[in-house]
């Protein structure tokens, strides 16, 4: 495995974008609290923009190799919410998991300062993440590449919120530190990397594998471009901030989610190797180097992923002295299997009793219907769902509260197989009680 990873490596880039402008950097765009952004713009200096689609997820087209800031920004109610990454790209590539929180300006808090080795000299091209936990999950990750000053600038974390500062480069072991700045203030911290030390570091537990099926942004209209879609925030709430798409036949999109437990802290990991195959048997291979030790989530992105499909998945802890040491690269974690879903359609709802209908042929065989009393948007919850009891069939009687007359109402429904690991959303559908 170590062999084929290290193709992964790369060097990248960080030039004017002379080269071919013939990669893409994908990623999801979200709130503080992890929820989808919808609508947001999202753009890289030079190379154009785009806006994020129902599942916050966006694709950038057109990009040179480099290391890139990829910024976003939307206004609600008069107030701008903005946020930045890093992505590095690579010639011919689709970058992945190049994910953004956007927050307040009022809200932003900053951390800079310089990365050193242990004799005091400056490290360029470390990666400094700024990392804040929930309930043992990851709801904020960024980070930025030292210049060759040794500097970085944190200038769009939140205020009030416990951060962990974490500094990592390819030969060191890492420093880090954590922060809470209030909002509007600053503060300088220097990182100290220390002389690099080579033990084979234990393969990563618990891995498992959900897959999405989502609707895209060139099927909606402008108007619903305009709402966030959190269905995904309330079937599990452990849904990734890495969401990364490709279109089915239909227009539609995929993705396959992984989770692992939390990995135990040692200076010498810098990040996981990523491996996929085919099917169920067979020769994994490695699709990406995730340069995050702290991650616990991964989004696949490939081109190939499309609807029904079945996919293995494996990850690996890496060390510092990866590709270079027979220790760099732990033994593969479990692995985990996950099948693709088609496109769910929906038809249109009957009244009299009020009755959901939907499409057979996406390969699911639960379903779960959310009603809402306003267009779902981010934080909005169901005013009722059946979530504790799917149906198998292809209509659903409504059986909760009286619904006003002449009241609107939007509902999705939401496709479930393989003990729920295979998940299909339906567009927002939407009616005028009676």
């Amino acid at each position: 495995m170590l062999l084929a990873l290290g193709a992964l490596w790369g060097c990248g880039g960080g030039g004017a974008g002379s080269g071919p402008r013939n990669a893409e950097v994908a990623g999801i765009v979200t709130d503080f609290n992890g929820n989808a952004v919808r609508n947001a713009k999202v753009w890289i200096n030079q190379f154009g923009e785009t806006r994020t689609n129902s599942s916050g997820a966006y694709i950038l087209t057109g990009i040179a190799e480099g290391d890139w800031k990829v910024r976003a920004e939307i206004s609600k109610d008069g107030v701008i919410y903005s946020g930045e990454n890093v992505a590095r790209v690579f010639t011919g590539e689709r970058t992945k998991s190049a994910n953004v929180t956007v927050v307040r300006e009022s809200q932003r808090a900053r951390v800079y300062g310089r990365v050193i080795d242990n004799q005091g000299f400056t490290v360029e091209g470390a990666r400094v993440f700024a990392i804040a936990p929930n309930d043992g999950g990851v709801y904020y990750s960024t980070y930025e590449i030292t210049n060759s000053e040794g500097k970085y600038d944190l200038d769009k974390l939140v205020g009030g919120v416990d951060f962990k500062i974490v500094a990592s480069g390819r030969g060191f072991n890492s420093d880090e530190d954590v922060v809470n700045i209030s909002s509007g203030n600053s503060q300088e911290l220097i990182l100290t990397l220390k002389n690099a030390t080579d033990p084979l570091l234990p393969a990563p537990t618990g891995l498992t594998a959900v897959s999405w099926t989502s609707p895209s942004e060139v099927t909606r209209s402008p108007r619903s471009m305009k709402a966030a879609e959190n269905l995904k925030r309330l079937f599990d709430p452990r849904t990734p901030a890495r969401k990364i798409t490709r279109e089915t036949a239909n227009g539609n999109w995929v993705e396959a989610d992984l989770f692992w437990d939390a990995y135990p802290d040692n200076a010498a990991h810098i990040g996981f190797g990523i491996y996929r195959r085919p099917g169920n048997a067979g020769q994994f291979t490695a699709i990406d180097f995730l340069r995050d030790s702290e991650a616990e989530i991964y989004a696949d992105s490939d081109s190939t992923l499309q609807e029904f499909q079945t996919w293995s998945y494996t990850i690996t802890g890496i060390n510092t002295n990866f590709p270079d040491t027979n220790n760099s690269e732990s033994n593969a974690s479990n692995t985990a299997v996950v099948e693709t879903l088609g496109d769910l359609f929906l038809n249109s709802v009957l009244q009299g009793p009020v009755t959901f209908r939907w499409q057979s042929g996406s390969g699911s065989d639960q379903y779960i219907v959310y009603l809402f009393d306003e267009y779902p948007g981010v934080g909005v919850d169901s005013v009722w769902n059946n979530s504790g009891s799917p149906t198998s069939s292809l209509q659903l009687a409504y059986s909760g509260p009286s619904l006003q007359s002449g009241r609107r109402f939007y509902y999705v429904v939401l496709g479930l197989a393989n003990s729920q690991s295979s998940r299909t959303i339906s567009e927002v559908g939407e009616f005028v009680a009676n």
